[in-house]
């Protein structure tokens, strides 16, 4: 069964392999996985294999990381596995275990790449978890430390296959942990930070022991073993680390280790130092040492302008863990006039870098570096400076991280420096501005005063967002970005700027509204007009723009939730994504929409199994609850210029793929799909108008033609048509919304083409309709339906459901009396709606 050989030496055999990993059973996907992995560690210590092998181990290791985007986590689970089992062996000297690692993270695709950064975070709050709860094992018995003890179990069973049965083992080694002291100790050694790689292996076999029988039937055994598996760090300590850096060094400076690791003299450096970035966030403590400190100074001093950033972030993330200073000051006295000069005279990445690792790292120097490096970007502030760029972007870092210091004198800078000479200043007439017709460059293939534009947009996002609360100056900036995406990038309207740098002007500008608006404060500060201005870069007719913009908006909607997020009105962006006609795009869109739908969901979840947080979470639930998005998605359509009027079939159709776009993933396989909401929702909105011009019936009618065509999808698309309450009353936002007094509102604004025909193969009752659910009396043969859909009962009493004006004519057939009627009844379709509005 373990005998590889015969795969091994043939191509066929090894795709077929690789088609496995896929499979619907995870059974499967795991022989398939492990065989891989199994081969690909053969090859890894025997050179003399098989060609079929050589070529195959290119994509095994990309392969077996990309089995961690799969949806379970026993896929997760067998990933994180096979890496330190096989991709990296945790059995190996350090030495070779930092080439092997080095080469796996040199060789594979940007896809592997992520998936073993994700797997880090998640390895890394797994541990922190762990800690927490060993921790109130330490404490005294309390009924109070019993029920914190409780909650993290069932936020560490959550993070395992099976969370029931998982539950009830670490409940069990608890229990374990508290009567056994050794156990604890050996417990707390495995979750350590700073634990070298060797011990954790000891402590890892000692608790092991305490267990049982390692056979299959001990379920206990195999729980807190899948735990162990997950905390247990076993691939890099400082040991490794010193080694590791001194690998990169030598590919930074062209040696020998290039070609021992195996790896692209052209991309071994930078993927080096990219690595030490990576584990420099997870695995701080390790860092956190003199010798590896030294080391990374000397990186500084070598002559490439990329490796200063990238050494700096490595600097950063070990001063989030622990402030550097503190523990090191005379490194930081060293490092301080080389971050000084970056900043001042370094490259925009440099000093970006630069003043991020001041800021962490050192905290006792801010009142004399910041002053005087604040000074030298004043001075390099015009046009003629060849550090002009560079000063922008040190201005824009220095107003977010310290707001405080300087505060008027940035708040001047910014006036006069950034917006008068710089964004509202007529653009220079060039050879090839006017004559360049193509629509998109690279941002290196610009003109450099329109590349110190792009800095000056984003330096006055980052000062508001430093601001946090200064709601005037952010009304003025959000009216110069709108201003900026209205006039399609140039913003003077003079003509002078090519199609390229018009598009990477408004594209900016709309990245910054999106980045100032996750803060609360300042970032409440734009209006409806504005909110939907900014939509139109979701269907830019540049397809670099479109995609930029909602990798941006994707990563808004996913950073922090639920306050560091961009508002869920935003989710309602994605609505526009399903005009998208690049099927890649598309795709990726829709990927996007669905990850930030399901990290909200699981939010929703989470807050909902808090102990004694019911209310907090129903309170939350409208700014939360991806559901919601609907209430923002029909005013962003309403006001697309793409709906030109609200009776037009063609425009229509197209809206009608957009919402579905949205509601798909909102109410096709959801358990937690409620037809009574949506119902609800739809009815509400349509006795609402248009908040920002409310006495524009072409408006308000394209609002309620769009209501009625959701309604329609809902029916249609859906199979579960159950009224359940929902826990909490729908809110409708009333910033794109008017409420209306005593406003019922009960006409299909629809097409005839467009309405809702029912048939007798939807199975459609009545009753299941019925919103106030009270017993009728039978239906009679002659009784007519009404409502926008030709789907609701007149009610006799006062209810929340719209009073139809005009019957519709369209009939619902009653299931089980369709054979009374001698022939099909006809589908006449409604009268089409005469309104009085200007065509």
């Amino acid at each position: 069964r373990r005998d590889f050989q015969v795969v091994s030496d043939s191509e066929d055999l090894l795709e077929f392999v690789k088609e496995r990993t896929l499979d619907k059973k995870f059974k499967i996907r795991k022989e398939a996985m492990s065989g891989l992995a199994m081969i690909y560690r053969k090859h890894l210590s025997d050179a003399d294999v098989p060609n079929a092998t050589k070529k195959a181990v290119t994509w095994i290791k990309d392969k077996i990381l990309n089995g961690y985007y799969m949806a379970g986590m026993e896929d997760r689970l067998l990933v994180e596995r096979l890496l330190n089992t096989c991709l990296v062996p945790y059995q190996l000297p350090a030495a070779e275990r930092m080439r092997k690692l080095y080469h796996l993270l040199g060789t594979v695709d940007d896809h592997a790449t992520k998936a073993f950064i994700e797997l880090q975070k998640n390895q890394l709050c797994v541990r922190k978890l762990v800690l927490e709860w060993l921790e109130l094992h330490r404490r005294n018995n309390t009924p109070e430390v019993q029920k914190d003890i409780s909650l993290k179990v069932q936020a560490l069973s959550r993070c395992l296959p099976e969370p029931v049965k998982a539950h009830e083992y670490l409940s069990k080694f608890s229990n374990h942990m508290r009567k056994d002291a050794g156990l604890l100790e050996s417990m707390e050694l495995v979750a350590r930070p700073s634990v070298s790689c060797q011990e954790c292996s000891y402590a890892t076999a000692a608790v092991l022991k305490k267990l049982g029988q390692p056979v299959m039937t001990n379920l206990y055994y195999n729980i807190v073993k899948m735990l162990l598996e997950r905390v247990s760090s076993v691939m890099v300590d400082h040991e490794a680390i010193r080694i590791l850096i001194g690998y990169v060094e030598d590919c930074l400076r062209g040696g020998n280790t290039i070609e021992e690791v195996g790896l692209h003299p052209a991309t071994a450096g930078d993927r080096g130092l990219k690595l030490l970035v990576m584990l420099s966030c997870v695995f701080a403590p390790h860092f956190h040492h003199q010798d590896i400190l030294e080391q990374l100074m000397e990186l500084l001093h070598l002559e490439d302008q990329s490796i200063g950033p990238l050494v700096l972030s490595v600097f950063t993330f070990l001063g989030k863990y622990k402030c550097l200073y503190e523990q090191f000051p005379d490194i930081m006295d060293t490092l301080a006039p080389i971050c000084k000069n970056f900043a001042e005279t370094g490259t925009p990445k440099q000093a970006k870098g630069a003043i991020r690792c001041i800021f962490v790292n050192m905290p006792d120097l801010h009142d004399t570096l910041f002053p005087a490096i604040l000074d030298s970007a004043k001075t390099n502030l015009c046009p003629d400076s060849p550090h002009y760029r560079t000063a922008i972007v040190t201005l824009g870092h220095i107003a977010f991280n310290v707001p405080e210091k300087c505060k008027v004198q940035i708040k001047n800078i910014v006036s006069r420096k950034i917006v008068k000479e710089l964004l509202v200043k007529e653009a220079k007439q060039t050879e090839n501005n006017n004559h360049d017709t193509e629509s998109w460059c690279a941002e290196e293939e610009l003109p450099e005063e329109t590349r110190c534009k792009i800095e000056g947009l984003k330096a006055m996002a980052r000062w508001l967002l430093g601001l946090k609360q200064d709601t005037t100056s952010a009304q003025k900036t959000f009216r110069m970005l709108n201003a900026f995406i209205l006039h399609k990038g140039d913003l003077l309207q003079s003509g002078r700027l090519s199609q390229a740098e018009m598009s990477w002007l408004r594209l900016s500008a709309g990245c910054a509204m999106l980045k100032v608006c996750e803060q609360k404060g300042v970032g409440d500060q734009y209006t409806a007009e504005q909110f939907y201005n900014l939509s139109q870069l979701m269907i830019d007719e540049v397809k670099q723009v479109r995609e930029i913009f909602a990798l941006k908006l994707h990563k808004g909607l996913g950073r922090g939730l639920p306050n560091k997020c961009l508002p869920l009105d935003f989710m309602g962006y994605y609505a526009l994504a399903g005009k998208e006609p690049d099927s890649r795009l598309r795709a990726i869109m829709r990927n996007y929409m669905i990850a930030d739908i399901n990290r909200r969901r699981d939010y929703v979840k989470t807050l909902t199994m808090g102990a004694g947080q019911a209310d907090k979470a129903m309170s939350q639930l409208p700014h939360i609850l991806p559901d919601y998005m609907l209430a923002f998605a029909v005013p962003v359509l309403a006001h697309d210029p793409g709906l030109s009027r609200w009776d037009d079939v063609q425009d229509l159709t197209r809206s009608k793929q957009c919402l579905w776009f949205i509601l798909e993933p909102l109410v096709v396989k959801n358990e937690y799909f409620s037809y009574g909401f949506y119902k609800n929702l739809i009815e509400r909105m349509k006795n609402h108008k248009d908040a920002l011009r409310p006495d524009d019936d072409s408006i308000n009618y394209k609002i309620w033609a769009l209501c009625d065509l959701t309604a329609g999808l809902l029916l249609t698309k859906t199979v579960n048509y159950d009224l359940k309450d929902f826990p909490t009353e729908t809110r409708i936002p009333t910033m794109y919304f008017a409420p209306q007094s005593d406003f019922v509102n009960t006409r299909v604004f629809l097409p005839p083409e467009l309405q809702y025909q029912p048939n007798k193969k939807t199975g459609i009752t009545l009753a299941m309709l019925n919103s106030d659910r009270q017993k009728k009396q039978k239906a009679k043969l002659k009784s007519e339906p009404c409502g926008p859909l030709g789907t609701d009962i007149k009610l006799t009493t006062r209810g929340i459901d719209a009073q139809p004006s005009e019957a519709s004519e369209t009939k619902i057939q009653l299931p089980g009396l369709e054979d009374v009627l001698d022939e099909p009844p006809p589908k006449r379709l409604r009268e089409h709606i005469k309104i009085d509005v200007d065509k």
